[in-house]
């Protein structure tokens, strides 16, 4: 969709906006506060993956934790960001190898269920939700297989969300039937394939409307188009610049250049033999091919790097980097994005100090309900670690950090910024700006044009504005926001990523 931007420049003062980028000014963004709001006993073990959902609908994000041969845990939050350990009684127990999470109303009954992938036991968990964040039992509706990854997604279209399970060896797609069983069509859907999947992302990078499949594989990653219909085709040798010495923990998915497409970071360990610890990033050319920026946008670096996410930790409307990384007691990292892709290493401005750990994982979202995006860190304690924990940091507010519009310009035009983060989940922020007091309708429309929220239809101020949109219940994928003002012949259009998902790998 082309953006449109047309307005009366009679009688403006040509006084340029002007938007200041950051200055941390030693302020440090984050707060440790893993020892006043965390269950710390329930959060020191194997913890392989962490997911946060409003799992008994009392309008917060409670945390689920997948662990590794050990029972998985249920956290529930009570309304400030401070959890307790909600398991016993909630949530079936069994010592299988968990690794990975996900979550989706797998039976329509307007709460969200959970799937757990095993790795080495091979039993998936799944459970459905009795609309109070206690579940049920439902294990034998999946086959077994050895599997390291899962997505909780719409593959068929038919609005109801499938299963995706990243394997070792052949992947497989299982349909919902709409009864909580499901059918295995992966033959018919996904090509014949021997890889060792870590990770795996399900988004629309050609820009079609359908949403094709990233695999972070331990020895060669892939891209299966999407024909329309949820039918796969591998097109990596076309669009994917080959590496030989990639060994991939993640897939995240964001535009790191502000140009409307999906750039892919790859997140790489060096734990097999011949294999670079260095990251990789790629460049997205908005139709689904790719080029290697590594070298010139990305630090050289050493970590075994297990994860990463995109998010907007300047307020700056770019996404900057954050990485969790292992073996042992290693840092997490942050990387500031200078608006154009190109990332420099600012941990020590932003986190404060110390924030270590076996990290093997990490989920932003507001947990505090103070419309900021806080991180949580997962730590995969091993022998060598007694006593170290999941670390929780919660975004300062952005107040303190001076990042604002400048009070005595006034804008020269009508400005709708780039929602932040993007993708995100399940909270955006959209902000714009009114040359003089209007009356403006903020509407989403989804992939295929049709309205489906209007977010503003009221005068407003001149001066700058933002709001949060909290896309729960809608289906993950592309949208569009749009700005009209009235008796200005003004419309102004962006688009965005809805992911409702984020994943996490094993060791």
């Amino acid at each position: 969709m082309k953006h449109f931007l047309s307005f009366s420049v009679l009688a403006l003062v040509l006084i340029l906006f002007i938007a200041f980028k950051h200055s941390y000014n030693g302020l440090i963004l984050y707060t440790d506060a893993t020892t006043t709001n965390l269950p710390l006993p329930s959060v020191t073990g194997p913890n392989m993956d962490a997911e946060s959902a409003d799992l008994d609908k009392d309008g917060d994000l409670d945390i689920i934790l997948a662990r590794e041969f050990a029972p998985n845990k249920l956290l529930f939050n009570n309304g400030n960001g401070t959890f307790f350990d909600a398991t016993i009684g909630r949530l079936p127990q069994f010592n299988y190898d968990s690794e990975d999470i996900g979550i989706a109303d797998f039976d329509s009954d307007n709460d969200l269920d959970i799937v757990f992938a095993s790795e080495d036991n091979a039993v998936h968990e799944f459970y459905l939700n009795n609309g109070d964040g206690s579940f049920r039992n439902a294990n034998d509706r999946l086959p077994t297989s050895i599997a390291n990854s899962v997505l909780a997604q719409d593959v068929n279209n038919d609005n109801r969300p499938d299963i995706v399970l990243g394997n070792a060896g052949q992947d497989f797609i299982l349909i919902n039937n709409g009864d909580t069983t499901f059918t295995n069509e992966t033959s018919t859907r996904l090509p014949p394939s021997t890889d060792v999947t870590q990770d795996m992302k399900l988004a629309d990078i050609d820009g079609d409307n359908d949403k094709d499949l990233i695999a972070g594989n331990e020895d060669g990653n892939k891209i299966y188009i999407n024909n329309g219909i949820g039918i796969f085709t591998d097109e990596t040798s076309i669009r994917l610049p080959p590496s030989s010495v990639e060994e991939t923990r993640k897939v995240t998915l964001g535009d790191i250049d502000n140009d409307s497409d999906l750039d892919i970071f790859f997140a790489n360990v060096a734990f097999r033999p011949g294999r670079t610890h260095q990251d990789r990033l790629l460049r997205n050319d908005g139709y689904g091919n790719f080029t290697d920026v590594t070298s010139t946008n990305l630090p050289v670096d050493g970590e075994h790097t297990t994860e990463g996410i995109f998010l907007d930790i300047d307020y700056d409307n770019d996404l900057d980097l954050i990485t969790s990384n292992i073996f042992f007691n290693r840092p997490m990292k942050v990387f500031e994005n200078n608006g154009s892709g190109v990332f420099t290493e600012v941990t020590s401005e932003v986190l404060p100090a110390d924030v270590i750990a076996e990290g093997i994982g990490l989920k932003s979202a507001d947990f505090n309900k103070d419309g900021l995006m806080d991180i949580y860190l997962v730590n995969r304690r091993s022998a060598m670690q007694t006593t170290q924990t999941d670390r929780l940091l919660l975004r300062k507010d952005t107040a303190t950090v001076g990042i604002a519009l400048n009070n005595s310009e006034i804008p020269a035009e009508y400005t709708l910024h780039q929602n932040y983060p993007n993708p995100f989940n399940p909270i955006t922020k959209i902000s714009f700006v009114l040359i003089k007091n209007s009356k403006i309708k903020l509407t989403i429309f989804n992939s295929y044009g049709k309205e489906i929220t209007t977010l503003i239809n009221n005068e407003l101020p001149k001066g700058s504005h933002s709001l949060n949109w909290n896309a729960n219940g809608f289906a993950s994928g592309i949208y569009y926001y749009r700005l009209e003002i009235e008796n200005e012949n003004f419309i102004l259009t962006k688009k965005w990523f809805w992911l409702d998902r984020l994943l996490c790998s094993r060791i």
